[in-house]
């Protein structure tokens, strides 16, 4: 009787475990960096750990806009014409060849000069710096990082929209200044495609944790997918 009472016992345990791990927000749900790190946008650090609870510097924001750049708005390969045949299929191998080889070339002297004269590529970020690497692909391919961060300050709500609004290129104070879209259709663009007119997070006073930022960044990406 003793033994059926504690393999009843057992059973219900692991139920519960089960449900509980079912439930919104459970044992077993992905945190947005999890999702992050699965798509391949966030790295962990050095004891590879994501720690959503730390206070997201400025800097870690470029290395996330950096990683989503390289992986969507670079293309994979070039095509020069609209392959109907063989030879058509023969120029855009070639054309393939010599963009990449261009890309390739300009990222190799850019990387080179920076790391022989031992100058700042970007203010703060020197080669052993870890956004050396993301910044010289960003030059590369002619992306441009904003003056005015300060990758080892902690970051703000704020400044998460200009990092990211600069980043991807699209300068807000700009879009809203012209006179050539109306104002009704410049608010619908930006909740739209960008989401910050709706965002939790600009309700956030002080600094934002890594956390705070990647949950909204997955939303951003998901909404304008």
């Amino acid at each position: 009787m003793k033994n059926f009472s504690f393999k009843r016992i057992i059973f219900i345990l692991i139920l519960l475990v089960v449900f509980v791990g079912l439930l919104p927000g459970g044992v077993s749900a992905e945190t947005p960096g999890e999702t992050l790190k699965d798509m391949g946008y966030v790295v962990g650090f050095a004891d590879g750990k994501i720690h959503e609870d730390y206070l997201m510097k400025q800097g870690e924001l470029v290395a996330l806009v950096s990683r989503y750049i390289r992986f969507n708005l670079i293309p994979k390969e070039y095509k020069f014409l609209d392959e109907k045949n063989g030879f058509d299929r023969f120029v855009n191998k070639v054309y393939n060849f010599l963009v990449n080889a261009y890309y390739n070339t300009k990222e190799f002297f850019i990387r080179t000069y920076y790391e022989l004269t031992g100058k700042e590529i970007y203010p703060g970020v020197k080669r052993e710096h870890y956004l050396f690497n993301s910044i010289v692909i960003l030059r590369a391919y002619g992306f441009q990082l904003q003056e005015g961060i300060d990758v080892n300050a902690k970051l703000t709500s704020e400044d998460f929209f200009n990092i990211l609004y600069g980043m991807l290129g699209f300068n807000e104070n700009e879009f809203v200044n012209s006179e050539d879209v109306p104002l009704i259709e410049k608010y619908r663009i930006i909740f739209a495609l960008h989401g910050k007119r709706n965002s939790p997070i600009l309700s956030k006073k002080g600094y934002l944790t890594r956390g705070e930022a990647f949950e909204e960044f997955l939303r951003l990406i998901q909404t304008g997918s």
